[in-house]
């Protein structure tokens, strides 16, 4: 019997089928909806754009700021008070004012009053009222910082360095999103193999059956193999509908993961799981510095070595220019309307002299900082260097596992239709010609199963080697 044949004929019967909510995908459409729904990828690509809203935000702290103010008063009551004021009189010799002094006519010096100081020969009385009930003060201020310590250069070489963790992180998480899309697909290629060999196998018992429901009746086969064929055909139905149901699943996991409905009907393009023998020419040693996982680590150093900067900058001298124009009215001073407009233009300089060694101790800290995280560097590159070791041998391993169930399935196969053949004639039993079918139904499992693991393996290959989605 030609099984290679029937298993064809099968799988054109089964993918024939029209369902309602289709869709056809193949892994580049996996790839390409995973990445497209993510939920993960939404938030990274959403910091990325918060990252480069902060980089602009920070390179505005170089140019001068402009701002206005205005300030406005009512008061429902007027101050009200009065003021004794000394007089003064013009010099007959100079013609210059100077205070109206009273004389001691014999002293010739001047009259000192009780609270010590002189008398004058007269005073002015004059009452004053103000009144701020529609007071008001305009201000344009211009600031134009010099000089910040470098505050205002390494907040800006952060921002940027914003960007690039947050473009790394994007990274990240697409490469796990195309490692999770390839292995929900080529789990569910694999399942929908698996159930068009489990219907295979049950319609070839079902066949064997029949045959030997039809060789009893003459009475050329014993009921006892009949039982036994029959025992073996409801274990395969049982194994197919278990099949089934790990297909479902899969397939619901494959739609969440695409951003399909869940009761949606996936058909897979890739229904024969093809696999090439994997070229590992180049070192995984020297690849992990391709990963964003790398580079992130990387950036964070260069994060630090910033914060180092501005930590310094606080015990910088600081530097300044601001000029403002300023209004000021709607002052009444008894009766007397004021106002006033003036130009202030101003320049400060603030510079540390004694913080009792805060500034180095912080200073120090920020760089402890630094050590701490080039060490994480260290330690992480060691774990994805091994990662990518074994990843290597773990698809190298994968690819043999191919090579070695190829070979076992002609072996079973060729098994198989030898048994057959002699079950006919009589030389078998019905028990060996089931116990080579079995077998012929692991192998063809297993060789589903290494196929499926080995595209599996070449995902998460690329992915530590830095070259996934390229």
């Amino acid at each position: 019997m030609n099984t290679i044949r029937i298993f064809a004929l099968l799988l054109s019967s089964i993918t024939a089928t029209n369902v309602s909510g289709q869709e056809i995908m193949s892994l580049m459409q996996c790839r390409q909806r995973a990445i497209a729904t993510n939920d993960n990828l939404k938030i990274a690509r959403l910091q990325h754009e918060q990252a480069r809203e902060q980089q602009s935000a920070a390179r505005t702290m170089r140019l001068p700021s402009l701002a206005f103010a205005g300030t406005a008063i009512y008061q429902d009551k007027d101050f009200e008070t009065e003021l004794t004021l000394p007089t003064v009189k013009p010099n007959p010799l100079t013609g210059e004012l100077e205070p109206n002094i009273m004389i001691h006519p014999l002293t010739g010096e001047p009259v000192i009053g009780p609270d010590g100081n002189p008398v004058f020969n007269l005073y002015a009385w004059m009452p004053l009222s103000v009144s701020l009930s529609g007071a008001y003060q305009l201000e344009l201020t211009l600031q134009q910082p010099v000089y910040a310590g470098g505050k205002i250069e390494a907040g800006n070489r952060m921002a940027e360095v914003g960007v690039e963790m947050a473009s790394g992180n994007i990274e990240l998480y697409k490469n796990n999103t195309l490692l999770e899309a390839d292995n929900a697909y080529w789990t569910f290629v694999s399942l929908s193999e698996k159930v068009k060999l489990a219907t295979q196998a049950v319609a070839m018992l079902e066949e064997l059956v029949a045959r030997m429901q039809n060789t009893h009746e003459v009475g050329f086969a014993q009921r006892n193999d009949l039982m036994k064929a029959s025992v073996e055909l409801n274990t395969a139905r049982l194994n197919l509908q278990r099949a089934r149901n790990g297909y479902e699943l899969s397939r619901m996991d494959l739609c969440r993961i695409t951003g399909y409905p869940a009761e949606t009907h996936i058909v897979a393009t890739d229904t024969i799981i093809e696999a090439v023998a994997p070229l590992l020419s180049d070192s995984p040693r020297a690849k992990s510095v391709n990963r964003p996982e790398y580079k992130i680590l990387e950036r964070n150093i260069a994060l630090q070595d910033q914060n180092i900067r501005m930590v310094r900058a606080d015990f910088l001298p600081v530097a300044g220019l601001q000029a403002s124009y300023n209004h000021l009215g709607g002052i009444e001073f008894s009766g007397t309307e004021f106002d006033n407009t003036s130009l202030n233009v101003m320049a400060s300089v603030k510079i540390p002299l004694f913080h009792w060694g805060e500034g180095m101790r912080k200073i120090r800290s920020a760089q402890i900082e630094k050590q701490i995280k080039e060490a994480e560097l260290s330690r992480i590159n060691q774990l994805l260097q091994l990662e990518a070791e074994q990843a290597a041998m773990s698809l190298m391993l994968a690819w043999e596992r191919i090579r070695m169930n190829e070979k076992a399935l002609e072996q079973a196969d060729e098994n198989l239709r030898l048994s057959r053949d002699n079950y006919e004639v009589g030389m078998e039993t019905i028990s060996e010609v089931l116990i080579a079918q079995t077998q012929w139904q692991q192998a063809y499992s297993e060789l589903i199963d290494a196929k499926a693991e080995f595209r599996k393996m070449e995902t998460a290959w690329e992915k530590v080697n830095g070259t996934l989605g390229e």
